[in-house]
């Protein structure tokens, strides 16, 4: 791409997070994203084919972004798949749901539809690793089977969240939606709970104000 098409897009996708950011996923159209980088709506399209497009752009710099600062801070926790998972999960659900804005834009997408849409790659590449690390032997069929039900039950417990039917502490509903995976693969119990707590301590240790969901 060039340099100015790869300016434009950019611009395009910055100005799509400040308007997300500022009135929600629902009330951000592509024609309001169009206006406010002053380009035409077909150029918007051009680099994002619609709006979920650029959602799933947010989101996986996000991950990545959350994934890079650990391997910059804690290369350590990487030897282990669920250890280095859940405190990135740790990071990402705090900063999300500690910011109104943030918590605004989450909510609206989980109503409209499961993450797993928009971060399947991203899940699959991760649950792959804890098979490899834990030596389990699983047909891929019973591993998608597996995923799919993470992220609807996932799916369902925050939105009972969202609606005040569940209260509980951010990060304790991490420590239930980061180990429900690892269970339904049958990894030892006493294991995964240990490294529920280890990944508390490394959590609480690190400053990651830094990263941001959206602006």
């Amino acid at each position: 791409m060039y340099k100015k098409g790869q300016n434009k897009k950019e611009i395009i996708y910055m100005n799509a997070k400040k308007l997300l950011y500022e009135v929600g996923y629902t009330n951000t159209t592509i024609k309001k994203i169009a206006i406010a980088s002053d380009v035409p709506v077909s150029l918007v399209h051009y680099y994002f084919e619609k709006k979920e497009s650029i959602v799933k752009s947010i989101y996986y710099d996000f991950v990545n972004n959350v994934d890079f600062f650990l391997y910059q801070q804690k290369p350590e926790i990487f030897k282990n798949s669920i250890l280095s998972h859940t405190v990135s999960s740790r990071i990402y659900y705090d900063i999300i749901l500690n910011n109104e804005n943030n918590r605004r834009v989450y909510y609206e997408i989980l109503k409209n539809k499961s993450n797993y849409s928009i971060l399947d790659k991203y899940a699959l590449k991760i649950y792959k690793k804890y098979i490899e690390d834990n030596n389990i032997i699983i047909t891929d069929e019973l591993l998608k089977s597996y995923v799919f039900m993470n992220f609807g039950a996932r799916r369902e417990l925050f939105l009972n969240y969202f609606e005040g039917i569940i209260d509980l502490p951010i990060q304790e509903i991490v420590t239930i939606i980061n180990g429900l995976m690892p269970r339904m693969l049958k990894i030892d119990q006493y294991f995964i709970d240990s490294l529920m707590i280890d990944s508390i301590s490394i959590f609480n240790s690190l400053d990651y104000s830094k990263i941001k969901f959206l602006i």
